[in-house]
Formats: structure tokens, sequence, C-alpha cells
């Protein structure tokens, strides 16, 4: 799609549907779909439960740098970011070259969506209260999420949906001659 950003990085929450809307977004475009989670593992070698329990957040940190860095020299590229990586000010979170699309949800419906997955596969939300774990990373994280360029909120939502909002605002910022507003859609 002509004017389109060359990269696309989708944040928020565990569960509001980035690892399922990146590859579809990816395919519409013809662009490359990268997981952080996934490149993490593969710089690790091992899986991110393991990577928290031999190395704890800070190597989980470290290697999100790594991967982060990787994918940002990529081009035409969606990348599904980890839950956090939007609220790190250790690391490269401009828009420079690249839009970012916060898919925000609920934290109850991102628990909902979440429920197959299991909480091992997401160490922060481990524990007895994962939906209150979820809360309290949203409200840590919210502020850091407003600065992504495009805001959709998927409850309610299914994945095709989100990804032609996501095509219908990419085109508007390829028209705009001012692609640093941010656009909301509720």
């Amino acid at each position: 799609m002509e004017g389109v950003p060359q990269r696309i990085w989708l944040v928020g929450l565990s569960g509001a549907g980035k690892s399922t809307v990146g590859p579809i977004l990816a395919r519409r475009l013809g662009y490359t779909f990268v997981d952080l989670d996934r490149l993490i593992e593969d710089l690790a070698g091992e899986t991110i439960p393991r990577v928290f329990r031999t190395g704890g957040e800070a190597e989980f940190r470290r290697l999100e740098a790594r991967a982060a860095a990787r994918a940002a020299r990529e081009m035409e590229v969606v990348v599904a970011t980890g839950g956090g990586w939007m609220a790190r000010r250790d690391i490269d979170r401009s828009s420079g070259g690249r839009v970012r699309v916060w898919l925000r949800v609920r934290p109850e419906t991102a628990i909902h969506r979440l429920a197959g997955d299991g909480t091992e596969a997401r160490p922060l939300l481990a524990g007895p209260d994962p939906g209150g774990a979820l809360a309290t990373l949203l409200a840590e994280r919210e502020a850091a999420y407003a600065e992504a360029e495009l805001t959709l909120d998927t409850d309610g939502r299914e994945p095709e949906e989100v990804v032609e909002f996501v095509l219908e605002r990419l085109r508007g910022l390829a028209a705009r001659s001012d692609a640093g507003d941010t656009e909301e859609e509720r």
C-alpha cells in the first residue's frame, strides 16, 4: 500500500490481540511479521518463562531491548511487542520511521482472551489474581501506550475488524502531511 509506514509496531497489554492481528495485517500489506516474544526466545534459546526463572525480569528486559533493536532495522514489517515494551524508558520508543498502534483492551477482556494460554506463559501475570495484575499493569503503562500514533479499542472486535481499522488509519496517516498527530478511535 503506497505511503504506508515501513514499520508498524503493535503495542498494548497481553491479550490485546497483537500476536493475532499482526500476522493478518502483515499479510494484507505484504510485510513480514515479527513477534518480539518469539524473537526473544530465539535469542535466548529458551522460553520466556524459563528466561524469567533463570535470569529474572532483568535478563528478559535485556533480551527484549536486543530483539527490539533487531526488529527496528527491518523494513516493511509489522512488529507485535510485549506488553511492557512501550513503557520502557531505556530503549528507543520514538516514532522515527515507524507508527505505533495501541490495541487497547480492558483487563477483563484480556484475561478472557488469555484463558487458554495459562498464566505460566506470562510470568508477570502469575499469581492468584491475573486480572488484578493486568489492571495494575495497565495503570502503570497507560500513559506510555497513549503516546502511540494510533489507538483502537479491541473489545468486542474481531481481528479482521481491527486490521481494517488499522489499514484505514494508515491510509489516513499516509495522506496527511503532519504524521505526528495521534488518532484515536473509541
